[in-house]
């Protein structure tokens, strides 16, 4: 499957304000969880729930636009 950047684009804009900057800062930044769980002050495995259902939110997003 082949993603293209402004189809990866709306799917992130789709996803809730705080699952997208937790993946936003997981992928671009390379933050760890426990940071991420410190700025969005959340647990650290809330922090990796949190992303994990917005992965799947993506994926369950791109392939409908195909």
């Amino acid at each position: 499957m082949r993603v293209y950047d402004d189809e990866l684009a709306e799917a992130l804009k789709k996803l809730p304000e705080r699952k997208r900057d937790n993946v936003l800062m997981y992928y671009f930044l390379e933050l760890s969880d426990t940071k991420i769980a410190d700025i969005l002050n959340i647990t650290r495995s809330g922090a990796f729930r949190s992303r994990y259902h917005a992965l799947e939110a993506l994926k369950k997003s791109l392939k409908e636009e195909k």
